[in-house]
């Protein structure tokens, strides 16, 4: 029992140290119920003041730039009408543009004025002009034309002259050296054609006829080899122009090349069937390369054209004739 006593002593006494332990924790303790006080925000209240003002200043701008400007009506379609008003006291024209404006919608209380731009005549207007100089080219066309009108009167010499300054102007000039070549070939120097021809087939080689016409020169020299180099160089079709062909079979069967001859002719005839020379060329390569019964038929086809002259037709006749009476045996 003893024992008992003394643990209910001991629990005695912690019960009071604690008690005491409590009471004193109380007592130091101070409880708050006011609210925490923030400090005020001076970087966020000035950016904000800040912006205000500039959004009251552009407003007040716009305001007053509105203000200012006129109401334009803008249309797709406008058309412009232009008055002229002329005042006797002073002499000005005043020029008024009225805008109509045509739409679907109903403008026409939106119509305006646009200002009046006032020109005074009585100060004279100077006007300086300039003349720029002619190129060489234009200046060769001048002479060109100037030696063509001679010619045209008859004044043959005169007309050369200004040929020649054309093509010593402008070399390329094609109208002045065909001209003056042919009077060349008409007049038979054909050495001052051969010249020009020659340079010509240089500088132009697309333009045939300066071909043509250099090979009929050599042909008149007697030079059939330089001619068919001439007029082989060309680019033209036989389609477009088969008088260049023509001449070159005729210039093939001057060297007593028949076989190339007899090619071109065959296309040529195909082209053109009523052409009594080109049967006529055939049939005397066809001939001279010994096919008599094909020759024959050629001279046939010539007599049937119609249109052979006269000397060619008694020389086609005696032919058909000869070989009539030959005969064509069986090879």
């Amino acid at each position: 029992m003893s024992l008992i006593n003394q643990m209910l002593k001991d629990l005695e006494k912690r019960r009071s140290r604690d008690l005491e332990t409590s009471s004193s924790l109380n007592n130091n303790i101070t409880w708050e119920t006011r609210p925490n006080q923030k400090r005020f925000n001076w970087v966020v209240f000035s950016i904000v003041l800040i912006l205000i003002m500039l959004i009251s200043v552009i407003a007040y701008l716009l305001w007053e730039r509105t203000t200012e400007k006129k109401h334009i009506v803008v249309s797709p379609k406008v058309k412009t009408e232009k008055t002229v008003i002329k005042t006797t006291k002073k002499k000005i024209k005043k020029k008024i543009e009225k805008i109509v404006i045509e739409d679907d919608y109903d403008l026409s209380e939106t119509q305006d004025t646009i200002e009046v731009e006032e020109i005074d005549d009585s100060v004279p207007i100077k006007v300086k002009k300039t003349h720029r100089p002619l190129n060489s080219k234009q200046l060769a066309e001048i002479a060109y034309q100037k030696g063509y009108r001679y010619l045209q009167q008859g004044r043959l010499r005169k007309g050369k002259e200004y040929l020649r300054e054309a093509l010593a102007l402008y070399i390329p000039h094609i109208k002045a050296r065909e001209m003056l070549a042919g009077i060349y070939i008409k007049s038979g120097h054909f050495i001052n054609a051969a010249e020009l021809l020659n340079e010509g087939v240089k500088i132009a080689p697309e333009y045939s006829l300066f071909a043509k016409l250099y090979a009929r020169v050599l042909l008149e020299q007697n030079n059939p080899k330089l001619a068919i180099k001439v007029l082989e160089r060309g680019s033209t079709s036989m389609a477009s122009e088969p008088d260049y062909y023509a001449l070159l079979a005729a210039t093939y069967q001057r060297i007593k090349n028949h076989k190339k001859a007899i090619d071109i002719y065959l296309q040529l005839v195909k082209i053109n069937s009523a052409a009594s020379v080109w049967w006529l060329g055939l049939a005397i390569s066809l001939e001279k390369s010994g096919k008599n019964k094909e020759a024959l038929e050629a001279y046939q086809r010539a007599q049937k054209t119609g249109n052979l002259k006269a000397g060619l037709v008694t020389f086609t006749n005696n032919r058909v004739s000869a070989l009539k009476e030959i005969g064509f045996p069986e090879n």
